[in-house]
């Protein structure tokens, strides 16, 4: 082997083992390597792209160029080299391919080139050797130049490689960057869970959804742990389920967390588990998601929720645009008003105009409206069928981002039920409900209105206090159903005998309160017969005949008092004398009766107290036969001895006890003290002796008089026949 071939094939072995991470350092130690080898003037290694010969490394005269231009390949004799896919050798070159003018620049003579192939046979580059010179390519030297081929069409394809490669890294950090500028800009946080090492990658913006710091470490503990413990069962099964190998590995979930702050956050998870095998066995490697927070969206559609709730209200609804156009309304809507939506839809409210305002009214609403952004207040309404009904209304403005009003929503219910309530209530508030006349509460606003007026003008009025005689036995007797009717007969007879501008009251029970402005004494006295007249005319009630009288006491503005309660206590006081004096009368109050309502009124509180403290006694006086001057009985009389006010007689202070209900518990005390003496009497041989025992109006008037007599009778031994009830002339 000679030398120069030794030194050949060292050089080719250098070439063999230049390790380089760029390429185009490969070609460039190629082209000077063939220059120097062989001995050329010039060296060109070139790619093959498309139509063109690009010079990736030319060696010209020692010199290294790289990228040194292009030409088209078809005019060269490179183009011959692709299609045979070997080398090829030409002398006087110029003369064969006249058009290559890279030639003619370089004043080729002598031509070899040969190819670079890829893996899968393709011509991928072309290096030809060019001399100004005839040269001899031998075949040791063609067959070098082919081992060279080999390198470089290796090294072409590590360089589409490695540029295939920058251009996927390139795409994919591209694609990544848009990712996370995505991510970013929507909020969404991304994670990876890694099986393998128990590791967790979490984005920032995930980070910030569950408030955990930059550096906090996280664990699949922290995340159970930051789930709500409402939703935390649910969500850990539905991870498990997506990590277990015979589904698809697909997680697609809603729930809350709990924050460290205590916020309480909607997220939206949606993930992928990826599988490998072991053989037969399946296992979880990792799992990649992402996560938004849904939290405006979730209050939204609870929002959505609530609105659609309350669009099913007993409230009716109407949603209009900015013109006043009605674009919805709901089924309250159509129960109250009569229209449905597809009568309504595309209208005016003014559809549902009354008549009954007039165009202030509605000038006014719009002028608040548009003012404040709301409205509310009372208004008159027609029905689809026609009638007017009444109804509490609410409006509402709804602005946008700009305070630019989009809609208006109006709320309303039909307020005739409550009108008619409020009308009943303000009538049992106002007058008596089975007689229909005003109450003591309309008494007093229209004495306040007459005492007013008389005052400013000197002129007077009349209250009088009407009270019926006896009304009690009636309810007793018949029922109270005939005392009912009788009382709304009494009432409208009463009506009939006043003036328009006078009032009479129903205070409850039998008594009735007057009150006549403008009326002086003469007058007064007048009426007041004329009262008494019209109530003891009879009645027929049901198949009964009644008859009543009343009995009536007057006070006068301003000689009896100057204020209601005055006026009111001389009016009582006077009627009360009335029924001491006989009843079916009238009579004006006096200043004396003020003293005897002063002593009555204390007689009445010191006769509560008189049995306990034993200033009641029973005398006995004696009955004897005008025959024979036996005693044949004793008649037992009450009397009073007061500690301050001594001896009172009989005659003042038995009308106070039936007046107050004394009457009954002194009664039943004077019966048992009676019968107690007259058995003793018997038991002493003193006999037989009749007692006789007077009964009041209101004894014998009571249910329970038979019985109380029965029993004491019974009780202190007493027969019958020795006891003498007598009644007194109240009571005939």
């Amino acid at each position: 082997m000679t030398d120069a071939r030794i030194s050949k094939l060292k050089k080719l072995f250098e070439l063999s083992l230049t390790l380089s991470g760029d390429p185009m350092e490969i070609f460039q130690h190629a082209a000077r390597l063939i220059g120097e080898l062989l001995e050329v003037k010039i060296v060109c290694l070139s790619e093959i792209q498309g139509e063109q010969l690009n010079f990736l490394a030319v060696y010209k005269d020692g010199d290294i160029y790289i990228n040194a231009g292009s030409c088209f390949l078809a005019l060269t004799p490179c183009a011959t080299v692709e299609e045979t896919k070997d080398i090829r050798v030409y002398d006087r070159v110029q003369e064969r391919f006249p058009n290559a003018t890279f030639l003619q620049d370089h004043n080729a003579v002598a031509y070899c080139g040969f190819p670079s192939l890829d893996n899968c046979g393709k011509v991928v580059a072309v290096t030809c050797l060019l001399d100004d010179k005839p040269h001899d390519f031998s075949n040791e030297d063609q067959e070098l130049l082919l081992i060279i081929g080999q390198r470089i069409g290796m090294e072409i394809e590590r360089r589409h490689n490695l540029e295939e490669k920058e251009r996927v890294s390139e795409i994919l950090r591209l694609n990544e960057d848009r990712l996370y500028q995505a991510t970013r800009v929507s909020g969404t946080g991304v994670f990876e869970q890694n099986y393998c090492n128990d590791s967790i990658y979490c984005s920032p913006e995930l980070r910030t959804h569950f408030g955990w710091d930059a550096n906090e470490l996280v664990t699949t503990q922290a995340f159970a742990a930051s789930i709500h413990s409402g939703d935390r069962e649910r969500v850990i099964e539905a991870i498990q389920h997506a990590q277990n190998p015979s589904g698809n590995g697909l997680l697609d979930i809603d729930y809350r967390i709990s924050r460290q702050d205590g916020e309480v956050r909607w997220l939206a998870t949606r993930s992928q588990t990826f599988f490998e095998s072991d053989g037969d066995v399946y296992r979880a490697v990792r799992t990649v998601g992402a996560v938004r927070d849904t939290t405006d969206k979730k209050l939204a559609e609870q929002e959505q929720r609530i609105f659609a709730t309350a669009f099913q209200t007993q409230e009716g609804i109407i949603v209009t645009d900015a013109n006043q156009i009605i674009v919805r309304v709901n089924q309250a809507f159509t129960n109250i008003t009569g229209y449905s939506p597809e009568e309504a839809i595309g209208k005016k409210p003014s559809i549902l105009k009354s008549g009954h305002h007039d165009s202030s009214f509605y000038r006014t609403m719009h002028e608040t409206l548009h003012r404040e952004g709301y409205w509310q207040g009372e208004i008159l309404d027609r029905h689809r069928d026609g009638h007017i009904y009444p109804k509490w209304l609410t409006i509402t403005a709804v602005k946008d981002s700009d305070d630019k009003t989009t809609h208006y929503v109006a709320n309303f219910s039909d307020i005739t039920e409550r009108k008619r309530a409020e009308e009943h209530i303000y009538y049992l508030a106002n007058f008596d409900p089975l007689t229909g006349l005003p109450n003591r509460a309309q008494l007093n606003d229209h004495l306040k209105y007459a005492l007013s007026l008389a005052k400013r003008s000197n002129g007077h009025l009349a209250l009088m206090f009407l009270d019926l005689d006896h009304f009690k036995d009636i309810n007793d007797s018949l029922g109270h159903s005939v005392g009912d009717i009788l009382l709304i007969e009494l009432a409208n007879r009463l009506r009939m005998a006043l003036r328009e501008e006078d009032t009479v009251t129903r205070l409850g029970g039998d008594e009735f309160i007057l009150l006549l402005p403008g009326i002086d004494a003469t007058g007064a006295a007048h009426v007041a017969q004329k009262l008494l007249d019209a109530i003891a005319e009879s009645y027929r009630i049901e198949h009964y005949d009644l008859t009543l009288t009343a009995s009536i006491g007057i006070a006068l503005y301003p000689e009896d008092g100057r204020d209601l309660e005055t006026l009111s206590k001389s009016a009582d006081t006077a009627m009360y004398l009335a029924k001491q004096e006989g009843r079916q009368c009238y009579r004006f109050f006096t200043p004396g009766m003020q003293a005897r309502s002063a002593r009555n009124l204390r007689l009445v509180n010191a006769l509560r107290h008189a049995l306990e403290q034993e200033q009641l006694q029973v005398y006995y006086q004696p009955q004897v036969s005008m025959r024979d001057g036996i005693i044949i009985g004793a008649e037992a009389l009450l009397r009073w001895q007061h500690p301050e006010l001594g001896m009172v007689s009989p005659a003042e202070f038995i009308p106070v006890a039936e007046g107050s209900g004394l009457i009954l518990p002194i009664g039943e005390w004077v019966l048992r003290c009676a019968m107690r003496q007259a058995k003793a009497w018997m038991d002493e041989g003193l006999g037989p002796l009749i007692m006789a025992v007077n009964l009041s109006a209101v004894q014998f008037r009571h249910p329970d008089l038979p019985e109380l007599v029965t029993r004491i009778l019974d009780e202190e031994g007493l027969p019958p026949e020795y006891l003498e009830l007598e009644l007194t002339e109240g009571v005939a």
